[in-house]
């Protein structure tokens, strides 16, 4: 799950002769660094010398105690300013728990845009914490229109505005760096389950779309870094 980050944006246009095939491109030049991941723990290597492990905590603390009342929530973005009493130090504490269970990761499911997460990154900055977010399952297929599905699973138009808002509400600081506790971002969780579902039981078609998706989002999240400078030490992408 290695990531680049110079490589040609997605296009229905055709490349020339003598381009990488897009997915060979996207894997190309960040050789440098990178992530294996079994269960909740992976390894990243920087460095030949030097290799870290990760030792993460799957963190979505869904208020309900029926798994069927889980779909009725208006909200699973649990790493915004609004759900501080559950992960904050001033609250109930989750991510001082789960530091003091020996994690030093925590991996994100929900992710509304529209919130703040600077508060919970930083808390966990200080806990010592590095945060691996992910795009939500909202543009890929559960918006309603105008989702991916809608347009062939060229996902670049729904993920670039989200990716941006991400970036400007909390995932960069003020001199366009990332926060330095984010590690990896997820571009979709679990594609070959949704993306789509016949992604790996059914024909080629099935796997082309999944491809297709994930390329033209990863390329979202890259114009996006684009477009605000972003500068600094750069973040992985996996899926």
């Amino acid at each position: 799950q290695a990531s680049a980050r110079k490589r040609p944006f997605f296009s229905s246009a055709p490349l020339p002769a003598n381009s990488p095939a897009p997915a060979a491109a996207a894997m190309a030049l960040r050789s440098a660094r990178t992530l294996g991941v079994v269960g909740c723990a992976a390894f990243v290597r920087e460095a030949l010398s030097s290799t870290t492990m990760l030792k993460g905590v799957s963190y979505g603390p869904t208020p309900v105690l029926e798994p069927a009342k889980a779909s009725q929530m208006p909200e699973d973005d649990f790493f915004c300013d609004e759900a501080a009493p559950m992960w904050s130090s001033s609250g109930r504490g989750d991510l001082r728990t789960i530091r003091d269970m020996g994690a030093n990761l925590v991996r994100l499911y929900g992710n509304d845009p529209r919130n703040s997460h600077e508060g919970f990154l930083n808390e966990a900055d200080e806990l010592g914490l590095q945060v691996a977010p992910g795009m939500s399952d909202w543009p890929y297929y559960q918006k309603y229109p105008g989702s991916c599905k809608d347009t062939d699973f060229n996902c670049f138009t729904q993920v670039k505005p989200l990716y941006l808002d991400n970036l400007r509400k909390g995932f960069l600081t003020v001199e366009n760096r990332y926060h330095r506790s984010l590690r990896v971002m997820n571009i979709l969780n679990e594609p070959d389950l949704k993306m789509p579902p016949t992604a790996t039981t059914g024909g080629r078609d099935g796997p082309m779309k999944m491809a297709r998706a994930l390329i033209s989002a990863f390329d979202a999240m890259l114009d996006a870094e684009k477009e605000l400078g972003v500068t600094g030490p750069l973040i992985n992408f996996t899926a």
